[in-house]
């Protein structure tokens, strides 16, 4: 009988771990780099909404994330190559130090991603097909040069996003086809045949939520038109989930950063909500 208990025990922990899996779920920091003043959207990452949280945000740029505890949201400002913070109700900007070491000299900052361990990673686009990643520090603005996304495969690399297992994906719009990013060397495994299914133009946003390690992007594709679209990363496809062209009279091109519910390792965390929950309800009886 305590075989057997044991047994149901798990597997009630294991619906109640997918149960809260599906009730957490991150949420979605956007700002509109189109235009100015800077409006930030916040809702939450699988239903996209135009909820203005601040709409005089003053962080410019085209690189942020939150860190691993997802308790501070970081960005690379554009101009001024600084890195620095971004209040979370007002949008705005508290520059720190500018970016020095490897990546010193680099002028367009694309996209930056935190690793489950802390450690952040940034891209840059050099043009004709020359996109660097670097590991960055953000109290010091310290990069080092890991190497070339895709050594020229990845002809124009425009954001990355890193998921809860430290998979490490990149977005080249020029073929409009999300890739894996070996994180060692900038080497690229490409997803599928296919391609997102959107032709996306100019700046754009990723990231994971590690509550459900789903892929969302906002993608732009010029003229205003845009969408918010989740990623399917074993085929490469998107999936518009909102038309983000009426967010604005001029529509939205908007870089992202999702904050997750549960800090990473959110496995673990979903895993302990379910045990306790069980727990507290064997109690009751």
């Amino acid at each position: 009988m305590k075989t057997r208990s044991l047994v149901l025990g798990a597997a009630a922990a294991l619906a109640l771990g997918a149960a809260a899996s599906s009730a957490f779920a991150g949420t979605t920091y956007a700002i509109d780099q189109r235009n100015v003043p800077h409006s930030m959207f916040v809702f939450p990452a699988a239903a996209p909404a135009p909820t203005v949280q601040s709409a005089n945000a003053s962080f410019a740029g085209f690189a942020m994330d939150f860190n691993a505890s997802a308790t501070t949201l970081f960005g690379i400002s554009n101009p001024g190559n600084s890195i620095g913070t971004i209040d979370q109700t007002t949008g705005n900007f508290v520059p720190g130090p500018v970016i020095n070491g490897a990546g010193a000299t680099e002028t367009n900052w694309s996209g930056m991603s935190c690793a489950p361990d802390g450690s952040f990673y940034a891209s840059a686009s050099g043009g004709a097909g020359i996109n660097r990643l670097y590991t960055l520090n953000t109290t010091t603005g310290a990069t080092a040069l890991v190497g070339n996304i895709g050594a020229g495969t990845a002809a124009l690399n425009i954001d990355i996003a890193i998921d809860r297992n430290g998979q490490m994906y990149g977005h080249d719009i020029a073929s409009d086809k999300v890739y894996q990013i070996d994180k060692t060397n900038g080497n690229v495994t490409f997803l599928g045949t296919g391609t997102t299914g959107f032709n996306a133009n100019f700046a754009q946003g990723m990231d994971f939520d590690w509550d459900t390690n789903v892929l969302y992007a906002a993608l732009y594709t010029g003229g205003g038109t845009g969408v918010y679209a989740s990623i399917n990363v074993t085929t490469g496809a998107g999936t518009s989930l909102a038309n983000t062209q009426p967010w604005a009279a001029a529509g939205v091109e908007m870089e992202m950063a999702i904050k997750a519910a549960i800090p990473e390792p959110a496995t673990a965390s979903v895993a302990a909500l379910a045990g306790a929950a069980f727990l507290s309800r064997r109690r009751r009886r």
